[in-house]
């Protein structure tokens, strides 16, 4: 078992687009190799990732707007949290995501337990009035999130560098074996003053031309409840909203 020291926020703002209607892969490349004039997409080769969420049995930390989970990323293991707004609308904040370290890939949350209680307080000024560390240590598995996908880098002659992901992404409730399989395209953007008129470029792009993509308003891992637990006057919202 790996020690965990450290707690690092991602250094790029991703975003998730669905397809609509019967858009392939193929059409959409071809519209931003067309689109993007001062830009290349780069293939880099096949892209295999995990994702498991874990939380107790009443979803006490989800409830709270946090998400615990094991990124399994092709030979790297790592664990991450999350912190998640459910206000309303324009109301709803960015998530924040961090990253705690690597880990084994047979490590399990609970065996980093204080370490983890300790980063959920110092990564969101929150006061919490329950034991994290207790209920870290009573965290199963919930939901799994299978991504395969052509991974690509965006490319201009100034530098700037993005990565683009054509996924196939299957959620999994683990407790009820409950499967749905989405089609997707995410984009990874740094972050930065630096890059910032590169990253107002390629969303103009899509938003202008990619008329088959429409950003969704939610992380990945909302994605995956809003799939797996439907309410019966609730579907997934695509307002041009970001993650980071």
């Amino acid at each position: 078992m790996k020690k965990l020291n450290k707690l690092e926020k991602e250094n790029f703002t991703t975003y998730h687009f669905m397809l609509l209607g019967f858009a392939t892969f193929k059409e959409i490349k071809k519209k931003f190799d067309s689109h993007l004039k001062y830009y290349r997409l780069e293939y880099v080769g096949k892209y295999n990732a995990k994702e498991i969420t874990y939380d107790v049995a009443d979803n006490m930390l989800s409830n709270s707007g946090i998400v615990l989970s094991k990124d399994c990323e092709n030979d790297k293991v790592a664990l991450k949290i999350r912190k998640i707004s459910y206000l309303p609308g324009a109301l709803k904040k960015p998530s924040k995501k961090y990253v705690l370290g690597e880990i084994d890939k047979e490590d399990q949350p609970k065996d980093f337990s204080l370490f983890i209680a300790s980063a959920i307080e110092n990564a969101f000024s929150s006061a919490f009035t329950v034991d994290l560390d207790s209920i870290v240590k009573r965290t199963m598995p919930k939901i799994e999130i299978t991504n395969k996908a052509d991974k690509y880098r965006i490319i201009c002659g100034t530098g700037y560098r993005a990565e683009i992901y054509f996924e196939n992404v299957e959620y999994k409730d683990v407790v009820s074996n409950v499967k749905v399989e989405k089609p997707s395209v995410t984009l990874h953007l740094p972050i930065g003053e630096q890059n910032e008129k590169e990253n107002q470029e390629i969303l103009k792009v899509i938003d202008r031309y990619i008329n088959e993509l429409a950003l969704f308003n939610y992380s990945r891992v909302e994605i995956a409840q809003k799939l797996l637990t439907p309410n019966v006057s609730e579907t997934v919202e695509t307002e041009n909203e970001e993650e980071e």
